[in-house]
């Protein structure tokens, strides 16, 4: 208990304050959508599959945060005994991942359509499910002999909810599939989940542009769950043209581009790591050098994206032109303009995990700015003239703003 104490006091507070507030906002959201009267006819299977993988994603993303390091070498470094570690750290994660997270999104599914006692308890039952189940995919990820059984079970957890339908039977294999976990979590050893503090990369003091590109590069490579949120958008990019050719009459792919630009991972690189932010803040010359490669990166990365949307949009509908190039280009730069300032004058600080960076409201500042510029470009009809003169005052005006840093 003394572990996982102090496991929950540094993921909650001192005083567990945030787990109060967790809660606190999850009964005002309730009421205040209860309230209003608004009702949603939903599945039950849609409860479940949201309960399921939402919290097997929340909880994936916690047991690869790399704030664990410097939580888990102090712990590490203590005296302890295998089993009360393995299961202090998984009921720590998975109350984090529950109170934080999940309860938000069920407050809201239970506020939008009444729910039987078992449904609801069917989704509390899936979300501890997820939590435990992928701790002990995560032991099991370090040998790759282990990956056709995770698949296997994965998919024993979700095609029920798919194919069965039934309440009962999805309770049944959720609690098969925890009392797995928990004999998988009894046998390994509690150093699965320790991650040794990795050599940072230092940034030389340089009047060269290329370093610092490469190190976020290296950076964007080594994390995995960046990589995979830049998957996926451009995943999104491949089917948008079915999402937004249905509207016909109107431009709306600027819109298509304001969504993709939404890649929370690569605009928090100087909150995520504070080390970094301590490096280009002290050393004499590397803000303006830092902060000209950073609105690269994101551009960069951006455009990517970008690219996979308009290459997917000639193919299936055609009629791709400089025009909408252009505001590809405009919309990325603008995001990454403005996603760099917002993070050299604002960064996120007091943060836990990084999930808390990921799911922090100011994320959607720059998105709400970007659907406003796309929805002004896409109603006005902007010709290729005045993209350009755009293009070139976002670039004389990031130029000034670095050299006042």
């Amino acid at each position: 208990m003394s572990i996982l104490q102090t496991l929950s006091k540094q993921l909650f507070g001192a005083k567990y304050e945030r787990a109060v507030n967790s809660l606190i906002a999850c009964i005002i959201l309730f009421l205040a959508i209860h309230s209003a009267g608004i009702e949603i006819e939903i599945a039950p299977s849609i409860l479940l599959l949201t309960a399921t993988a939402f919290s097997m994603g929340i909880m994936w993303q916690t047991l690869n945060s790399s704030g664990n390091a410097d939580r888990m070498t102090g712990l590490f470094m203590l005296p302890f005994r295998n089993r009360e570690m393995t299961f202090s750290l998984v009921l720590a994660f998975t109350g984090y991942t529950l109170i934080t997270k999940t309860f938000l999104v069920l407050a809201l599914f239970f506020a939008v359509h009444e729910w039987s006692l078992l449904q609801a308890a069917g989704a509390l039952i899936c979300a501890c499910n997820s939590c435990f189940s992928a701790a002990a995919w995560y032991t099991m990820t370090k040998r790759k002999k282990f990956l056709p059984f995770i698949i296997l079970w994965c998919g024993a957890i979700f095609a029920p909810i798919f194919l069965v339908q039934e309440t009962v039977i999805i309770c049944f294999i959720a609690f098969t599939s925890m009392l797995i976990s928990f004999l998988r979590l009894l046998k390994i050893d509690a150093y699965a989940f320790y991650h040794p503090v990795s050599a940072k990369l230092l940034i030389k003091h340089t009047k060269g542009t290329g370093s610092i590109f490469l190190y976020l590069l290296r950076y964007l490579i080594t994390n995995k769950n960046y990589l995979l949120n830049t998957a996926g958008l451009c995943v999104i990019a491949g089917v948008m043209p079915f999402i937004l050719g249905q509207f016909e009459g109107v431009n709306v792919m600027p819109l298509g581009f304001a969504v993709l630009c939404l890649n929370t991972p690569i605009c928090i690189l100087l909150s995520c790591d504070p080390g970094l932010e301590q490096a280009v803040r002290t050393l004499p010359g590397q803000a303006k050098c830092f902060c000209t490669n950073y609105c690269f990166f994101i551009f960069s990365v951006n455009m990517a994206v970008n690219s996979v949307c308009l290459i997917s949009w000639q193919i299936c509908k055609s009629g791709v032109n400089s025009t909408e190039i252009i505001t590809a280009i405009v919309i990325a730069l603008q995001s990454a303009i403005l996603s760099v300032l917002l993070e050299w004058f604002c960064p996120v600080r007091n943060w836990k995990i990084e999930n808390d960076l990921w799911h922090h409201p100011r994320k959607y500042i720059v998105p709400l700015i970007m659907f406003l510029i796309a929805g002004l470009i896409g109603m006005w009809s902007v010709s290729i003239w005045v993209l350009l003169c755009i293009v070139i005052a976002e670039v004389l005006s990031l130029s000034l703003i670095i050299r006042r840093i």
